[in-house]
């Protein structure tokens, strides 16, 4: 009777001391120092982003040193497929945005699927797309610029940074909740986008609000609309889209991801620092200064808007038939 006593004791115990170890775990992580892979190229938006962090994170965990490596190429297929592959031990980390989900539907071939492959761990930032455009153009409003686009039947242009990018992919889905059909103007990247419309050669920019900002601020370029879920901060004046077309929100979020399989108590020991970190005020006010909020919250709420993501654009890209370039 001792004996079974003993025994049930023990397996009661045993979920305890399991938590216990993944808890001293996760307080003596990282022993090792941290890459945040990025798959952009050094000085964009989510590069300087994900370098924010690990320097936020290096200065608040004792000991730690989180290193940002870039690795460009294939849209971030490139840095998406070695961050899946690397060892789930707490030192390899992925930053990105909704552009790595986009370009693995875009590609027919691509094999990895980042709902299965990588883990969500934290919603560093929220920022809106925008229709941008020179400061004589027609339409001042978003009912306006639906009513030229209709009037002139396809003739109206609009870059984007790429065919098969999260600004293409929007315009197509604006598109098709308008009835409006509009000329889509791909370039090889954003600030070859805003410098076609500076030069005229394109009627309207769907793009972020930071390569344009320099341009916003002077009066050089003006936003017709933005398209969050309530107005940016940044831009208060500019209304959104969904003011006029109901349900048209596009987010351009940036966030952190994991290798699937990396200890759960590591995850929500860096989810746990890294909302602190973009509450902190020279934090939130870098953040903004990209045209963008800081997010936050814990993992699920991010493992939800990463799966809602890949479900719409795949919808999206489907029934358009888009494809990589």
């Amino acid at each position: 009777m001792g004996q079974g006593i003993g025994r049930r004791v023990a397996l009661l115990g045993a979920p305890a001391v399991i938590a216990a170890a993944g808890v001293a775990r996760a307080q003596a992580w990282p022993s090792r120092p941290v890459r945040i892979v990025v798959g952009f190229a050094a000085g964009g938006a989510n590069d300087i982003m994900a370098r924010l962090l690990a320097q936020k994170l290096s200065e608040r965990i004792p000991g730690s040193s989180f290193i940002v490596e870039n690795r460009p190429g294939a849209s971030t297929q490139v840095a998406a497929d070695n961050v899946a592959r690397s060892a789930p031990d707490g030192t390899t980390f992925f930053y990105t945005s909704p552009s790595t989900l986009i370009a693995l539907v875009v590609n027919r071939q691509a094999t990895l699927d980042p709902t299965q492959a990588l883990a969500p761990v934290f919603l560093a930032q929220n920022s809106p797309l925008a229709l941008i455009c020179r400061p004589d153009f027609p339409a001042r409003t978003m009912a306006e610029f639906i009513a030229l686009a209709r009037e002139r039947g396809g003739r109206l242009t609009v870059s984007t940074p790429g065919a098969g990018a999260i600004n293409h992919l929007a315009l197509v889905l604006l598109m098709r909740q308008t009835g409006i059909e509009v000329t889509h103007v791909p370039y090889a990247g954003n600030q070859p986008s805003i410098t076609a419309l500076i030069r005229g050669d394109v009627d309207v920019a769907h793009d972020g609000l930071f390569a344009p900002r320099a341009q916003l601020e002077t009066g050089a370029l003006r936003a017709i609309a933005v398209t969050g879920a309530a107005r940016s901060p940044v831009y208060p004046n500019v209304p959104t889209v969904a003011e006029t077309v109901p349900g048209h929100v596009v987010g351009f979020w940036g966030g952190v991801f994991a290798p699937r399989g990396t200890s759960e108590p590591i995850l929500d020991r860096l989810n746990a620092e890294l909302d602190a970190i973009v509450k902190l005020p020279d934090v939130v006010e870098r953040i903004r200064g990209f045209g963008a909020e800081p997010a936050g919250g814990d993992r699920a709420a991010f493992v939800r808007i990463v799966a809602e993501d890949w479900a719409r654009w795949g919808q999206v890209v489907r029934e358009n038939d888009i494809r990589a370039q």
